[in-house]
């Protein structure tokens, strides 16, 4: 019986804090603010269409809904429906 060779791993951890720190080498992308700030807005505007589904004011619903992208939309709706529905009430959107 010979010598096994075993392959020898290197791990690499990186830590948010010292992401500038170590050159040449990262796992955690750069924050991009851009995105940060639209996910903000997207999300208040999710809570406020949320507090106004469960109190049943469709128009409002719609006139919010308006603000999210087209192909979110759908979803969107699916998703309002049965959050109401799990409080024992109706939506008609």
């Amino acid at each position: 019986m010979g010598k096994k060779n075993f392959a020898k791993y290197e791990l690499r951890y990186e830590i948010a804090s010292e992401r500038s720190k170590i050159a040449g080498y990262t796992l955690i992308p750069k924050n991009n603010h851009s995105a940060e700030a639209q996910h903000m807005s997207e999300h208040e505007t999710l809570q406020a269409i949320q507090r106004h589904a469960l109190k049943g004011e469709s128009e409002e619903v719609n006139r919010l809904l308006l603000e999210f992208p087209e192909s979110k939309r759908e979803d969107l709706k699916k998703m309002l429906i049965r959050s109401v529905e799990t409080h024992g009430k109706t939506l008609e959107l």
